[in-house]
């Protein structure tokens, strides 16, 4: 039995997926990035491995993606995370033609054919608006955990705008509205649909195609879900792991890289 395996080495997170010749994930992990590349794609790699039961000579083929694809240590090659996504996708639901997927740093967009081949993509990396930082920032605002997120903005009863579309002054606009007395919920709710209005934009660039999959760990706050199936009009496809769509999607190619 041959392995095959991919690092994702995300900004806030490092994800490892082991698969075997069928395809079958065999072995997973997760660790916080928490900003070392090197020491957290080593430890998922270690404990991946130790849960299979196998060592790294065991592994025919490795592809590392993400933000720090290029420092992650003994891989085959690095792939950019568009195609490891579009790739994982796929896998997970050959249906899917739109990939949302909002990550630590930066947000992308990705329309794929019918096998799972990137047709056109758009992705936002230059400001943290549109991001999980600027959710990190909005639960650090309210002294509220990043989790508690979604369902606060469900308590919401009113419609708030968030007119400020640069990160630092959204925060700043923000604590002027909570000062004034509006309750955290609409502004949480109203900080959600910034963020959604924002990536909305990469989808109009792009052409929405149905169906729509998010992925990454923002698409865990339901409340980022539900606003963006009111702007879309239609049902969000959600993977069973959002975080490991990427890195299968790395052991995915690195098994067809391998077998030819």
């Amino acid at each position: 039995m041959s392995y095959f395996a991919g690092i994702d080495s995300g900004s806030t997170t490092t994800e490892m997926v082991i698969i075997d010749d069928d395809c079958r994930v065999v072995g997973y992990q997760k660790e916080l990035t928490r900003g070392n590349i090197l020491v957290a794609a080593k430890s998922v790699r270690d404990l991946a491995l130790d849960e299979l039961g196998c060592t790294l000579g065991d592994l025919a083929s490795t592809i590392s993606t993400g933000y720090g694809r290029k420092n992650v240590p003994d891989v085959h090659q690095a792939v950019t995370e568009i195609t490891c996504y579009a790739a994982g996708a796929h896998f997970l639901d050959p249906e899917v033609r739109t990939i949302i997927d909002i990550g630590g740093q930066d947000s992308k967009v990705i329309c794929t054919n019918g096998n799972g081949k990137v047709e056109n993509f758009v992705m936002n990396d230059k400001c943290a608006a549109g991001t999980g930082r600027f959710l990190e920032m909005l639960a650090n605002t309210f002294n509220v955990s990043i989790d508690a997120l979604g369902e606060l903005s469900q308590q919401s009863r009113n419609r708030i705008k968030i007119s400020s579309v640069c990160a630092v002054f959204a925060e700043s606009e923000m604590i002027s509205l909570f000062s004034q007395g509006l309750p955290k919920e609409d502004i949480i709710q109203g900080a959600h649909l910034a963020v959604c209005e924002r990536v909305f934009g990469m989808l109009n660039r792009v052409g929405v195609q149905e169906r729509v999959m998010f992925c990454g760990g923002v698409a865990r706050n339901f409340g980022i879900v539900k606003a963006f199936e009111n702007l879309l009009g239609v049902p969000i496809v959600l993977p069973e792991d959002v975080d490991r769509v990427g890195a299968l999607g790395a052991a995915l190619l690195a098994r067809k890289n391998s077998n030819g």
